[in-house]
């Protein structure tokens, strides 16, 4: 049984789920919408195998939306699409998957925070550019590289690809069925240069900092 087709399953399920709840950007309130025991505890944890289902909140993270909210929203969403008992069969036990679980959840935050319509919305304006990108963030009040993200993986089957500089060096890369000429950490001064004319390379620099925001796609 493979693996490689759950990351675009997962996310195909976490889209589903944001249009049948209205695309609620605020984790907290998309997590009320649930039939889910909502909890303060001693630790940050979901059960789903409990009727409802139970989430625990450390004190500071109870109440209102960040990403440990997102985090354990996603681990609900990951149980109930069915992906993670596919990753568990696949692996053989729960200890075996944990690292693929994390990664999903971790990779579901950017759609947590950032719905289909502020991405639709950045792409009509824009194209897949990294203009969309700065506006994603500047609709969502995400980080640039979770904005590269959210707009890269947006859809699984598209051939996408966008990168962050710090400096003369790549801090982020994120890919969805596009190869970058470079890799993260590499030394790349001029990375618009390395693109040839099919890829539809754009940049745009951040105000005040040293950082180069590029997306290209095929």
């Amino acid at each position: 049984m493979g693996i490689d087709h759950l990351p675009a399953e997962f996310i195909w399920y976490v889209k589903e789920w944001q249009a049948a709840t209205g695309y609620e950007s605020s984790a907290w309130r998309a997590l009320a919408q649930t039939d889910v025991r909502r909890r303060i505890g001693r630790d940050n944890y979901v059960i789903t195998d409990l009727e409802p289902p139970v989430v625990s909140f450390q004190p500071w993270f109870y109440g209102w939306d960040n990403d440990v909210v997102r985090h354990e929203l996603a681990h609900l969403l990951l149980a109930w699409s069915r992906v993670e008992a596919h990753l568990i069969a696949a692996l053989g036990s729960r200890e075996a998957a944990r690292p693929f679980i994390e990664a999903l959840c971790n990779q579901a935050l950017a759609f947590l925070q950032i719905t289909q319509p502020m991405v639709d919305d950045a792409v009509k304006k824009h194209g897949v550019s990294a203009k969309a990108v700065r506006q994603i963030m500047r609709v969502s009040g995400a980080r640039a590289d979770r904005a590269l993200h959210r707009l890269i993986q947006d859809d699984p089957d598209a051939q996408r690809a966008g990168f962050i500089t710090s400096g003369n060096y790549i801090q982020h890369i994120s890919n969805c069925n596009f190869p970058l000429p470079f890799w993260l950490f590499d030394r790349v001064p001029e990375p618009m240069l390395t693109f040839p004319a099919e890829a539809n390379a754009t940049a745009i620099r951040t105000p005040k900092r040293p950082q180069i925001i590029g997306v290209c796609w095929g």
